[in-house]
């Protein structure tokens, strides 16, 4: 009887700790994790990285129809890689009718000369994408992210993301103004800091 009572208690003892486990493994870090408000650590790549709580939602001028999507995202982000500082924007639309073109980013009235970084998430130190993909029919850029174009995002009281697939006639154009796009003076603020 004794040896029954043992093999129970070793039994559950044993449940228990797959249990646990399990559990645990439930909550194993993500490839980026979060560190601070604001800075996150990818850790499969070591890289440090400075983002928006949430991106900047862009919403549609016009309405396209029950199957249209109306909004449009943009996000500027920092990696620090062993203390080399780059900044980088991420832009993301719907794609819907066709291959969209490269967009086309307004600062107040200013269009806004984007230079596609042309490599990579890894050549950005990045294991995955920084801002989550909105929807799985939306399509995202990255680009290099100047001190001079984040001021003006910072300084903006309204913007614009315009978007074009190839074979349409009218362009997509999505606004944002005000109190919508507060968190790009945040961060530029916590960047410069």
């Amino acid at each position: 009887m004794t040896s029954t009572s043992t093999r129970w208690r070793a039994f559950a003892v044993l449940q228990a700790l797959v249990l646990t486990g399990g559990l645990l493994a439930g909550c194993a870090p993500t490839p980026v994790e979060e560190a601070a408000a604001g800075e996150r650590l990818d850790t499969n790549t070591g890289t440090t990285l400075t983002l928006m709580p949430k991106p900047v939602e862009f919403i549609l001028d016009r309405t396209g129809g029950p199957k249209t999507d109306p909004f449009a995202y943009l996000a500027p982000f920092e990696t620090n890689r062993m203390g080399s500082h780059e900044m980088f924007l991420w832009v993301s639309a719907p794609q819907v009718t066709g291959t969209l073109g490269v967009p086309q980013v307004f600062c107040g009235e200013q269009l806004i000369p984007l230079e596609p970084a042309n490599i990579g998430l890894s050549a950005m130190g990045l294991s995955a994408s920084p801002y989550k993909l909105p929807a799985p029919w939306s399509v995202q850029w990255y680009f290099k992210l100047s001190g001079e174009v984040l001021d003006c995002f910072a300084g903006a009281s309204q913007m614009r993301i315009v978007t074009q697939a190839a074979g349409d006639e009218e362009p997509q154009r999505f606004n944002a103004e005000g109190p919508a796009l507060s968190g790009l003076g945040e961060f530029a603020k916590r960047v410069r800091t």
